[in-house]
């Protein structure tokens, strides 16, 4: 510190021909204690103190004595970058204070002396006791931090581990005061090249450590710098991912079943077979990306229902589905349908223009039903379109950007069709990325009832009917070989309710088909002991009735199916000790 850091700048000063009553008015108005006194040519010739001149008042001098009689002519005058601790040990009371022109510049008196002193040492103590403060706070920020924290010098020794360093490193080893190279940790080797590289470049570093037991670490490396810009210390941090990892598995699993169950929960997704819950899990899985899916089963399988499936539990849920079928529009239609028209771009076309269902999938998805049936020029354009997200409007010049997920559905054997050179095997790649493969419904039995169950309640509730179908229904339904799939149930479920006359379905109700298949499969109790007939009747009875009750869950409805009246079914089952419920 210098003398002109704590000087009183610029005093105010007397002539010497100015009166006593001129310092008072001074000394009153500036709340000095001395000022400097000049003559003509401004040269400083003495100083006149308060103490002075009260002593010049008691020894008889008067408000109208000049300065120049009472004031001090022994002056102290110092350069003003002198430097403080050269004048502590001074023993005059003021000293005047010069530039290096010889220009007065400054007073300094013992008093200003020691106030400035005073107010240093205050203000380095409050820096202190703030600096305290703020490096407890920092320390607590630290011991609260979840990761572990290590702060190692620019010698490489630790000066500073958080509690958590401990849980992390598995150990209540304090390895404050010892080298880096001294921690006792799994990832040590990560965090002494952490160090080093940030001695070395002075910027932050990451790592990460991967260990057993799905045990991950994210490593940082900070680097600290003083006032003078001088690397002085290196903090690491150790950050624990491996229960994070875990909530993020079981998060994705919890997804994945919430999602599982949400499907279940659709009206049109009806499954109880093992082979259609793998389906609807690969549906699920895929749904979370974008990912072209190609879709594969024979026809009336319930591909549009998977696919929907696929749309409705995937981020675009809330875009648009849109369905264009190959097989279905004409071939000189289909470019037109697919990829949209400008105006004017042939004859009979809308003056407007119309955008195709690919423009009108944007945001969403689109599903490409019976692309095996995709004339093979078309099928270019298309795997550009897929490829580049973008289309051009026939007759339009400038391309429309998409931003669409493509699925797209066949019933056909698309490689046996790549082999024939009726469909292109780059757009066959393309769009079988992941397939997915529907069992038929004759290789998914358990399927058949739940499913024909379902259309006969939305048929009941159209029509306003209520309809039901017998055990013998039931039983042929179960063998059918269902060569059309869901399709084939689900409009036989539609015509038996509307052609019956009854309202329990009987077999000779149903197509030839069926009864012949009746007629020559009769009904097998398969027998493997020998037993009175009257046992064996009851057997078979209790069976019988607990299968019907297990499916109907009324008394009433099952005696309906069994061809019993209610009475005697409930007769019949308290005589064999059966619970039930009606």
């Amino acid at each position: 510190m210098k003398v002109k850091q704590i000087m009183l700048e610029n005093p105010r000063t007397l002539h010497y021909s100015q009166t006593i009553r001129d310092a008072c008015h001074l000394y009153r108005q500036t709340k000095v204690n001395c000022a400097p006194i000049v003559d003509d040519k401004n040269t400083v010739v003495g100083i006149l103190t308060v103490f002075r001149m009260l002593e010049a008042i008691e020894e008889g001098a008067t408000f109208a004595t000049t300065v120049d009689q009472i004031m001090e002519r022994h002056l102290q005058i110092i350069d003003e970058n002198t430097a403080f601790h050269d004048i502590r040990e001074h023993t005059m009371d003021r000293l005047l204070i010069y530039n290096n022109e010889q220009k007065l510049t400054g007073v300094l008196t013992r008093i200003d002396l020691i106030n400035k002193v005073h107010g240093a040492l205050m203000s380095s103590e409050h820096k202190l006791a703030e600096a305290n403060r703020i490096n407890k706070e920092l320390r607590s920020v630290i011991e609260a931090s979840y990761d572990g924290i290590i702060v190692v010098d620019s010698q490489g020794l630790v000066q500073m581990v958080n509690k958590s360093f401990f849980r992390v490193q598995g150990s209540d080893h304090n390895p404050v005061g010892a080298p880096i190279e001294r921690l006792a940790i799994l990832c040590r080797e990560l965090l002494i090249r952490g160090y080093q590289r940030v001695m070395v470049n002075g910027k932050v570093t990451f790592d990460r450590y991967q260990g057993k037991n799905l045990t991950e670490l994210a490593i940082t490396a900070s680097p600290i710098f003083d006032e003078l810009d001088y690397l002085v210390r290196v903090v690491i941090s150790i950050r624990d991912l491996t229960e994070l990892n875990q909530l993020k598995l079981q998060s994705e699993r919890y997804s994945h079943e919430l999602k599982s169950l949400r499907a279940k929960e659709q009206k049109d997704l009806i499954y109880h077979s093992s082979a259609m819950e793998r389906v609807v899990n690969e549906a699920l899985r895929v749904s979370g990306v974008d990912s072209t899916v190609l879709i594969t089963g024979e026809s009336g399988v319930g591909k549009e229902v998977i696919a929907k499936t696929i749309h409705q539990n995937s981020p675009r849920a809330e875009g648009p589905f849109i369905q264009i079928n190959s097989g279905a529009i004409p071939e000189n239609l289909l470019e037109s349908e697919l990829f949209g028209y400008e105006r004017g771009s042939f004859t009979g076309a809308n003056k407007e223009g119309k955008p195709g269902m690919m423009e009108l999938a944007n945001g969403g998805t689109l599903l490409l039903d019976e692309v095996g049936d995709m004339p093979l020029n078309l099928q270019v354009k298309l795997l550009r379109a897929i490829q580049e997200q973008e289309i051009f409007r026939i007759g339009g010049r400038m391309p429309t950007k998409l931003n669409i997920r493509i699925l797209s559905a066949t019933n056909k054997n698309l490689e046996k069709l790549v082999k024939e050179k009726k469909f292109r095997e780059d757009l066959f790649y393309r769009l079988n990325v992941v397939p997915i493969k529907i069992p038929p419904l004759r290789e998914r039995k358990s399927d058949i009832l739940p499913l024909a169950k379902h259309f006969l309640d939305k048929v009941n509730e159209r029509y306003k009917m209520q309809k039901y179908f017998s055990y013998e229904v039931c039983k042929l339904f179960e063998e059918y070989n269902w060569p059309g799939n869901i399709r084939e149930l689900a409009n036989l479920v539609e015509r038996l309710v509307i052609m019956s006359e009854q309202d329990t379905i009987f077999p000779d109700q149903l197509p030839e088909k069926f009864l012949i298949n009746f007629s020559s499969s009769p009904l097998r109790v398969v027998i493997d002991q020998i037993v009175p007939l009257k046992e064996a009747r009851d057997i078979v009875e209790t069976e019988l009735i607990i299968k019907v009750l297990k499916e109907y869950k009324s008394l009433r409805r099952a005696g309906e199916v069994l061809g019993v009246a209610h009475s005697t079914l409930l007769r019949k089952a308290r005589a064999l000790g059966i619970s039930y419920t009606d």
